[in-house]
């Protein structure tokens, strides 16, 4: 599991606590693009795995699933924006990335998880964010079973983002979540929870071995 930007495994907890599986909650440190992280979380992973990733650890696992298509067994994607940019939201996100402490969200589990990281990770997790690879001409390449999920009152990332891209994914399933924002781990994590374990039931992608 790879959290958002400012994020640590406490913006997990709440849907850990109501799954009967384990995971790993992989910090977002260490790298300046999401190019880079993804072979960083994949030099640690197991051989095949489940990926599921929030907001830039959304962009991170699309990164991961185009590097190493046949290691993922199934991807989730919760709160993603698989393009890039524009150039005012650049701007926007790179002045904040100067400031002593930014948060997007008056949760106060969001505010402690931004007060803990460290300014080096939300310089790296800057650099990541706007030099990411647009990912939306490589979504019809992902074969791995996909959930996409998103709040419906998604301010961050609107849900015609998630809408696009599980129309991009071929046999992605889409759930918008009510009554929820851009933290939906921590505003309905019964729903998610509900809805991962649907997604870990599902068969895994088979991929079909190399000819010797």
């Amino acid at each position: 599991m790879l959290p958002g930007t400012l994020c640590d495994a406490r913006l997990y907890a709440p849907v850990l606590d109501r799954l009967d599986a384990r995971a790993d909650v992989v910090s977002l440190t260490g790298a300046e693009s999401t190019t880079e992280m993804a072979r960083l979380v994949l030099a640690a992973a197991p051989p095949r795995f489940s990926l599921c990733g929030f907001s830039l650890g959304a962009i991170v696992a699309l990164e991961m699933i185009a590097q190493a298509p046949d290691r993922i067994e199934r991807l989730a994607l919760l709160g993603c924006n698989p393009g890039v940019l524009d150039a005012k939201a650049s701007a926007a996100r790179e002045a904040l990335a100067q400031s002593d402490f930014a948060t997007e969200d008056d949760a106060p589990l969001v505010h402690l998880m931004a007060r803990d990281a460290s300014p080096e990770a939300f310089r790296q997790q800057t650099r990541m964010t706007l030099s990411r690879v647009d990912s939306r001409t490589r979504l019809s390449r992902i074969n791995a079973p996909t959930l996409v999920m998103c709040g419906a009152l998604d301010r961050i990332c609107p849900p015609a983002m998630s809408i696009a891209l599980a129309d991009d994914i071929p046999g992605a399933r889409l759930v918008i979540v009510p009554l929820a924002g851009h933290y939906l781990t921590l505003e309905r994590p019964d729903l998610v929870a509900t809805e991962l374990a649907a997604w870990l039931a599902m068969p895994a992608h088979i991929h079909a071995k190399e000819p010797s």
